[in-house]
């Protein structure tokens, strides 16, 4: 069979057109379930998807790896998965999605810094302006007059002001998570294959989660909300979509192209996000909010091809 010209590529710009509507899917259901139920049936219903595709795939039911590895990479899930999109949804229920996925354009330049410190990748001249341009189009987005519009229209600016700390914070969550899984995947002996990171990492955060937030508020009343049908769904789409779905598809993307444009593909989000906010939400940018997004991707595509 012939190899399909751009492979990566293609399924790179999918897996982030399909996370951009995935935000959307978990907005509704974290504004009607609330965040924590949202969280705790999400990471249930990934961590039993990914687990069954890499029993189906690998032949087993957990990854062969140095226990080093095993916990670098569940440092990053618990970092990034548990505690990252937690603050992201509680963020997409407070100022929306198109908002709350700008502020994640921060991430690739915590994972750049944390790789320069932790893991001595070099920081030159390139790295600095990708982070230059990457703040200044998040701080032009943020600091313009974005009234927004329908549902996230005109928001209180101590609402607003939350709502970017929490996705400065997912965002921060995300970068660490990045460099953490990529320490744990090239340690010991042999690499881990990407399915299988993703299954710990997963795996992680959701044995974290649930035994931080169980003791608190007991399985019964986190269960109630699921009687909504409409944010059940969502639940489920965005669970189906996101974690497993796109997941899979940007596996696919960084093996058949180089790592660096897979990155930056992925890493437009933002810009996708814009359609569906605008479909849904009737949530449209203005002017300088629009150009804020750009400058930022731009950043992160600097920060990635440097």
């Amino acid at each position: 069979m012939a190899a399909i010209p751009h492979l990566g590529e293609i399924m790179a710009l999918s897996a982030a057109m399909i996370f951009a509507w995935t935000s959307i899917f978990f907005t509704t259901a974290g504004k009607r379930l609330g965040v924590t139920t949202l969280n705790l049936m999400r990471l249930l219903g990934a961590v039993v998807l990914l687990g069954v595709t890499h029993w189906l795939v690998a032949g087993r039911c957990w990854p062969e790896a140095p226990l080093a590895s095993i916990l670098w990479i569940g440092a990053s899930g618990i970092v990034g998965l548990a505690i990252g999109d937690s603050a992201l949804f509680r963020a997409f229920t407070m100022i929306g999605p198109r908002r709350g996925m700008l502020s994640m354009a921060t991430a690739p330049v915590f994972t750049v810094v944390v790789a320069w410190l932790v893991l001595d990748e070099a920081l030159g001249a390139m790295s600095l302006l990708g982070i230059a341009v990457v703040m200044g189009g998040v701080m032009l987005a943020v600091l313009g007059k974005d009234p927004g519009g329908g549902e996230f229209a005109n928001p209180q600016r101590t609402l607003l002001l939350r709502g970017y700390l929490l996705a400065v914070v997912a965002a921060a969550g995300q970068g660490l998570g990045s460099a953490f899984v990529k320490i744990g995947m090239a340690g010991g002996t042999a690499e881990v294959d990407p399915l299988a990171a993703t299954f710990v990492r997963m795996a992680f955060a959701f044995a974290a989660y649930w035994l931080v937030v169980l003791p608190q508020h007991g399985l019964r009343p986190l269960l109630r909300p699921l009687r909504d049908r409409r944010g059940t769904l969502s639940l489920a789409l965005a669970t189906v979509l996101g974690p497993y779905v796109s997941v899979y598809l940007s596996i696919v993307a960084i093996r058949h192209t180089e790592t660096g444009v897979a990155q930056v593909l992925l890493g437009a989000v933002p810009v996708f996000v814009l359609l569906p906010a605008w479909l849904v939400y009737r949530d449209r940018p203005n002017a300088a909010a629009l150009l804020g997004v750009v400058v930022a991707v731009t950043g992160g595509a600097i920060l990635f091809l440097r």
